[in-house]
């Protein structure tokens, strides 16, 4: 399924919510109207079906207006309702369930059930060696920017995905290496991790084609939201002129 038949190919912002991470519904109402272009639902730890739909009700009271998608990282977390599901392919894993395990669980699971039309693949590379995420999947973090290339280019090239997300989960990344991947690269470009003012989200917007907000809107509140988003949309009034 390529990537450019769903929303993400006109996605420039994205906010990621975690359900096992508290959220004011002030900041939730104030989000609907940040300007950011979509919400993922996702987390590492503690995710359960229960958080995430309590999470996933509140959104549709509040925000009605924004997609609603879910990274799954939780095969009994995954809520019928969501508009669509961001399937991570963890390409740096030191574990193979992370790669192919996980998502042939999921089909044996769910059969037909599942709405292929409504799923986008995400090749990841966690380049955090600290983060939970990395901790949790055995990421072997590359050395250098060539090791990153060679993951994006093995994503497009030999797997055939058209979405390469870079993921820092929580530090801010290497613009360099996010530059290296994307002139090596035609996949859809999205980069996360440390996005919490302006100017990193010019600096990362300008060369990734999506980038996500996360743990800044936790840490710094919702005003990091509204600020990156205009700064991000800033940009794209810019290349229209």
């Amino acid at each position: 399924m390529s990537c450019l038949q769903h929303p993400w190919k006109s996605w420039r912002h994205i906010v990621k919510l975690d359900p096992d991470r508290p959220i004011q519904d002030k900041d939730l109402i104030r989000l609907g109207d940040s300007g950011t272009d979509a919400i993922l639902i996702g987390g590492t730890q503690g995710i359960t079906y229960q958080k995430t739909f309590d999470l996933f009700a509140r959104l549709q009271r509040f925000i009605p207006h924004l997609p609603l998608w879910q990274e799954i990282s939780e095969l009994s977390a995954i809520l019928p309702e969501s508009d669509g599901y961001a399937i991570p392919v963890v390409l740096n894993t030191g574990h193979v369930n992370w790669i192919i395990g996980h998502q042939k669980a999921a089909i044996e699971q769910f059969g037909e059930l599942i709405p292929w039309e409504k799923l986008v693949v995400e090749g990841y590379v966690i380049l955090n060696e600290n983060s939970a995420v990395a901790k949790l999947t055995g990421a072997k973090v590359p050395n250098h920017a060539r090791g990153t290339v060679a993951y994006a280019q093995t994503a497009e090239r030999i797997f055939g995905m058209d979405l390469i997300y870079l993921e820092y989960s929580g530090s801010y990344g290497n613009p360099q290496w996010v530059q290296a991947v994307r002139d090596k690269t035609n996949a859809h470009l999205v980069y996360g991790g440390g996005i919490d003012s302006a100017d990193k989200a010019v600096e990362m917007a300008s060369i990734a084609d999506t980038i996500v907000v996360g743990n800044a809107l936790y840490e710094k509140g919702i005003a990091v939201v509204e600020e990156t988003a205009a700064a991000v949309h800033s940009i794209n009034k810019k290349r229209t002129k």
